[in-house]
């Protein structure tokens, strides 16, 4: 009897060890494949911040990469799905931030533009990039019908121009990939006006970093998330 209780411990210590083992194993595994996207991301958090965030030339502020680090983990779709029923429905976009802009006085671009490959409003899906909560939604001068989404890690994901919404309202939770709205043009005047330029989708992202916002680049972003993009089916 003794010798079977012997066997039986010895058993459960060694499927314990064995289960330590692969755990740590896995690990192990994590780490060096977070390292490899790390060194393949140098471009991505080299352009991320203005050079107003950076302080230091020599390196990001702890801030910065805390916020960056908040950015990677809650990206998951590209915000503009494939079409299933016509592949001539695509999209461009090229690394606009900060360009001058000049609409009622001089300013600046704080996003990117996913420009329609067929300049037509109410055709191209808009969906979230994120998990998050509709903290804005609404009219604004210049965004027209626009959707603010703050992510569980604080990120603000900004979506400008849209043709129309979703069954939606502010104070929703919304999941990653979820249906928001259609491509536009509104924007540049009264709310309704439409026709200012061209269809397009303009991405904004924010940090909040006590109180202050701060616009980061979206076009790196777009860049990591080329290979995400959702299939829905619209022509």
């Amino acid at each position: 009897m003794r010798r079977l209780k012997n066997y039986l411990i010895l058993v459960l210590l060694l499927s314990m060890f064995s289960v330590l083992f692969q755990h740590r194993m896995y690990e192990m595994a994590l780490e060096k494949r977070l390292e490899a996207e790390s060194v393949g991301n140098e471009q991505f958090r080299a352009e991320f911040y203005s050079d107003t965030m950076r302080k230091d030339r020599e390196g990001l502020p702890e801030t910065c990469l805390s916020f960056l680090s908040a950015v990677e983990k809650d990206i998951r779709y590209f915000p503009i799905p494939l079409s299933e029923a016509d592949d001539s429905l695509g999209t461009s976009y090229v690394d606009s931030w900060m360009g001058e802009r000049s609409y009622k006085g001089k300013g600046v671009h704080e996003g990117t533009d996913i420009m329609a490959d067929r300049d037509e409003r109410g055709i191209y899906p808009v969906i979230s990039i994120s998990d998050g909560t509709i903290t804005n939604l609404g009219w604004l001068e210049k965004g027209g019908y626009r959707i603010g989404i703050t992510s569980p890690s604080g990120v603000y994901f900004y979506y400008a121009h849209l043709e129309s919404y979703a069954d939606i309202k502010e104070g929703d939770f919304v999941m990653a990939g979820q249906f928001l709205g259609f491509m536009g043009d509104s924007g540049y005047g009264e709310e309704g006006t439409t026709g200012q330029f061209p269809v397009h989708l303009h991405l904004g992202i924010y940090s909040f970093e006590e109180g202050e916002e701060t616009s980061v680049n979206p076009y790196y972003v777009l860049l990591a998330l080329e290979d995400k993009k959702l299939k829905y089916y619209y022509i």
